[in-house]
């Protein structure tokens, strides 16, 4: 597995807001009237159709980190 993870330091994500915040036209309390909610969802799906996984840890007032884990290319042979 090839492991990223990707740290802010801003508001952070709530809880409740976690739990969905990788949904189609979802946009955090902080950034609500800024973009169309999207980008974390095609970040997952994108990850997903790799056969990957992405979780996130937050807290608000101290940031996000997103881990992503994706599957390995095998070696292949010239």
């Amino acid at each position: 597995m090839i492991r990223l993870r990707v740290r802010d330091t801003g508001l952070g994500i709530s809880p409740e807001e976690a739990d969905r915040i990788f949904d189609r036209f979802t946009r955090g309390q902080a950034a609500a009237g800024s973009g169309f909610g999207l980008g974390l969802a095609i970040v997952r799906e994108l990850v997903v159709a790799h056969g990957g996984t992405i979780t996130l840890t937050s807290e608000v007032g101290l940031g996000t980190s997103f881990l992503v884990d994706l599957p390995a290319a095998a070696g292949g042979e010239d």
